[in-house]
């Protein structure tokens, strides 16, 4: 029997109540599951928090790890009675927040944070979490084996704070541990490197971790338990009359979290594709308190379904910045970009996009990487570079949708819609994709403009 992988992110452990949601969304699916969970809401930002501040202190150590203590104790007094139980699901906590505190201390006294530890540190959410969830799970009535990633053989390349996922080295062990007819629950979130050491799979990486167990194990489908209502045709925070989308392809869901839909790790669907393995998103909201699932909001597979429009949903992002470079011949003096990009890699920046003409050569990059690109190509001394500039006034709107190549006028639509509301497009890429159309315009024009697309594509005739 083909077992699901479920996935509960920070988002749905916030509380006791979120947590006794867990099991009867366990005890619903009535059959062999793994789950994979998030660390409790917040718990991340805590542990990056610490690792940010100028220097590291006795104090701010013990005062961080007696704040987890407590946000993990209150949970399992919480929901559990018996005395002996929440001793032994405490002790378990304790362990591992104790590991936590040791490792705290190393690095104040060398006064450095190498990278390992980093990474170790940043793990700690999840590995409690994990603990945590189990015990309760089983005092619920709800059986389930807990397990870390190690001692599965969840293995990474890559670097180890945006690791990638070995899967033909992982599946193996997946196979082994998580067969037969046993509920599992492990940690998202990270793996082990080539040295044995804890490899992250990024922010958000939990939901990446159950897909690559997914397909590692050839599971049913994968699941993603959330507090919002899968993909919409845009972010309901920015138009209120958004809709939501009951079936992606997994090339528009990528598009669409590559390009700040927010949803999942932009990752996540391409060990699912390989395998042609379904993932299901659940809002819990819809929990109603009966013994079966709800519907989900959106189901992602291989099959696409073209939209009447072509377009599917409007994305926009203000965490872009354009790094550009203007020479009479960078667009044909061969090794630019691939010098370029060399050094990127190494420095772990992410190229999002490029764009080029026989003049300027534009990097599409995370707003958080532009300084040190920026220093980097300065000192690179390349030959017919006349100038070196940033833009960060920008935002990047995407138009995603399979069916652009074969669809007269949609980008003449937008751009139309755009030029009537005095709003100008800088950058525009079309045809790279067939799922997706993206340009970029003015920060503070953003929202309005989502929000005037949308209306275009949606409003008037309300269907997708």
């Amino acid at each position: 029997m083909k077992k699901i992988i479920i996935k509960f992110g920070g988002s749905v452990l916030r509380s006791s109540t979120d947590i006794k949601k867990l099991a009867i969304v366990i005890n619903a699916y009535n059959k062999p599951v793994v789950v994979v969970v998030s660390a409790i809401y917040g718990m991340t930002d805590k542990l990056s928090g610490i690792l940010n501040i100028k220097k590291i202190t006795e104090i701010s150590i013990i005062d961080i790890v007696e704040d987890i203590r407590k946000i993990h104790y209150c949970i399992i007094d919480d929901l559990v009675s018996n005395i002996r139980t929440i001793d032994k699901i405490k002790g378990e906590v304790d362990i591992l927040i104790e590991n936590l505190k040791d490792q705290l201390t190393g690095i104040m006294l060398i006064g450095d944070i190498p990278v390992l530890s980093k990474a170790y540190i940043l793990s700690f959410g999840e590995r409690i979490s994990s603990v945590l969830i189990a015990g309760i799970l089983n005092h619920l009535g709800s059986s389930i084996s807990h397990v870390f990633p190690e001692a599965v053989g969840i293995y990474t390349r890559g670097p180890v704070l945006n690791a990638s996922l070995d899967l033909k080295r992982s599946s193996p062990g997946m196979k082994k541990t998580f067969s037969g007819k046993k509920n599992y629950i492990v940690p998202g979130f990270y793996g082990i490197s080539d040295m044995e050491r804890t490899a992250l799979f990024g922010r958000g990486g939990s939901d990446y971790s159950a897909a690559g167990i997914a397909a590692g194990i050839d599971a049913e489908s994968c699941d993603l338990w959330k507090d919002v209502d899968g993909f919409m045709t845009a972010d309901p925070a920015v138009t209120k009359n958004a809709l939501k989308i009951p079936f992606l392809s997994f090339g528009e869901a990528a598009e669409l979290s590559y390009f700040g839909a927010g949803i999942t790790h932009p990752e996540t669907f391409s060990p699912l594709k390989l395998n042609n393995i379904p993932l299901k998103i659940y809002n819990t909201g819809q929990l109603n308190g009966e013994k079966k699932l709800p519907l989900p909001s959106t189901i992602i597979s291989s099959t696409s379904i073209k939209s009447i429009n072509v377009i599917k949903s409007i994305t926009g992002s203000t965490g872009f910045t354009i790094l550009r470079i203007k020479g009479s011949g960078v667009g044909i003096h061969p090794g630019i970009i691939s010098n370029i990009s060399n050094v990127f890699s190494r420095k772990e920046i992410n190229i999002r996009s490029i764009i080029t003409s026989q003049t300027t050569i534009n990097f599409l990059l995370s707003t958080e990487d532009i300084e040190e690109a920026f220093s980097i190509v300065e000192g690179l001394n390349l030959p017919d570079a006349e100038e070196i500039s940033t833009d960060t006034d920008i935002a990047l709107i995407a138009a995603v949708g399979e069916g652009f190549r074969k669809t007269y006028g949609v980008a003449a639509r937008i751009l139309q819609v755009l030029s009537d509301k005095k709003i100008n497009v800088s950058l525009v890429t079309a045809g790279a994709s067939d799922e997706a159309i993206y340009f970029t315009i003015k920060k503070d024009e953003c929202d309005n403009a989502v929000r005037y697309l949308h209306k275009e594509f949606f409003e008037i005739k309300l269907q997708i």
